[in-house]
């Protein structure tokens, strides 16, 4: 039945082929890492057959309806041998055991901390995703940089060989200048390298074939970012002690074993069941009727020592599970604290890099001009100082977000893109 079930579900979540916008926004890649996860698609099989697991507790309290015949002779002294045949319909339903609820708990309890790992799960495949998409514009921006050094090196070789031809250059200027417009075409190599890589690896963690990829991706517009105030460090800690899902959940399983605890300590095995016995014996038929009708109790003496054991390794879970606590919101306060500087200085940089673009972007209009009135320009050193402090400036702008939303998860908070 279960193996039925996996397979079932197994092909339920199969991946399918997929129309992919090209280009692809972020936000419709978040969506996509969502419904292709692999790992995703195993937690949500493990749910259902936890809840498997839960109901087959559930079921124990169903009234079952039993056939019970027989064809049988019995030895008497005086007779020489009775006829000791009956044929009965038996009904049965528990109404209380306190081992099936016990256990019940403890399913409850197995499904919410599988349900907590898929969300988890889809917590930190988030930030995974965000920065594989962000990694491939970067690779971009790099590609487009490093071809712009390599057009310079190119044409000042060339000059330098024009010079050497006309003896107006040495073969030392010369063969500098070739050394290094080599050094361009091994960085070129290595940027269309990273543009190969960055996009296999958002492939993987979407699910797809390389070859199926979209090759273009829109930047998102992250300004909107920059223009919060960033709350005080205080004010984040509180939201971590409130409402982290992960302090949330270490919560909930301390409350469940005391919770079982006590459940243990006051169990005294008891089985309370109804029965109902409908039909004919061949023995005894003038004493008895054809039916009969009961409820029994059953509860065995003393506490087997296996129930003290339970209880004294559930006192030790629950001590063991309060230090858990208290080393995790520890943790969590110094990760915290470490995402807020981090917050802060890129947030310090944001400011400076915008600041040297605008730099970047009047001297380029300088140089193009002196350029354009045949003036000695180093027009460009300028075109590649702009996109290089580009590349810095969206590099910064993407850490910042990846940060702050990692912060936002840790408080327990929604995000917006």
């Amino acid at each position: 039945m279960k193996s039925l079930l996996i397979t079932w579900l197994f092909l339920s979540f199969s991946t399918q082929a997929l129309e992919l916008p090209n280009p692809l926004t972020l936000r419709h890649t978040l969506a996509l890492a969502t419904k292709q996860n692999l790992e995703q698609k195993q937690l949500h099989i493990n749910i259902e057959l936890d809840k498997i697991e839960l109901k087959s507790y559930q079921d124990s309290y169903k009234t079952t309806v039993d056939l019970d015949l027989q064809l049988a002779r019995r030895d008497n002294e005086k007779l020489g041998g009775t006829d000791y045949s009956h044929a009965f319909i038996k009904i049965n339903k528990v109404l209380y055991d306190q081992n099936v609820e016990i256990n019940q708990n403890a399913a409850k309890s197995t499904v919410k901390n599988t349900e907590f790992a898929l969300q988890q799960l889809k917590i930190d495949k988030t930030t995974q995703v965000m920065q594989a998409f962000f990694n491939i514009i970067l690779a971009d921006m790099r590609h487009e940089t490093v071809l712009e050094r390599l057009a310079i090196s190119a044409i000042r070789a060339n000059r330098i060989q024009d010079n050497f031809n006309v003896e107006d250059a040495s073969e030392v200027e010369l063969l500098e200048k070739r050394t290094l417009t080599q050094l361009d075409v091994v960085k070129r190599i290595e940027a269309e390298a990273a543009q190969i890589t960055t996009r296999a690896k958002l492939a993987q963690l979407l699910n797809i074939a390389y070859e199926n990829r979209p090759d273009n991706l829109v930047k998102p517009d992250l300004t909107y970012f920059f223009k919060k105030e960033l709350a005080g460090f205080e004010i984040w800690q509180k939201k971590i002690q409130l409402s982290n899902l992960e302090l949330g959940e270490l919560r909930r399983v301390l409350a469940n074993l005391k919770q079982q605890r006590n459940l243990e300590k006051n169990n005294k095995e008891i089985v309370i069941s109804s029965n109902i016995k409908l039909g004919e014996q061949s023995y005894d038929s003038s004493k008895n009727g054809n039916w009969r009708a009961g409820i029994s109790f059953i509860m065995p003496f003393g506490q087997s020592q296996s129930q003290k054991n339970k209880t004294s390794k559930l006192l030790t879970k629950i001590k063991q599970q309060q230090l858990r606590i208290e080393q995790r919101t520890q943790a969590l306060n110094q990760q915290a604290l470490s995402l807020w500087l981090k917050l802060k200085t890129l947030k310090q940089r944001h400011q400076a890099l915008t600041t040297e673009l605008d730099y970047r972007d009047l001297y380029l209009e300088l140089a193009r001009a002196n350029y354009e009135m045949e003036i000695k320009s180093d027009i460009g050193s300028a075109m590649s100082n702009l996109t290089d402090t580009e590349w810095k400036l969206t590099k910064n702008e993407f850490d910042f977000v990846i940060v702050f939303i990692q912060l936002q998860q840790l408080a327990g908070e929604d995000y917006e893109l």
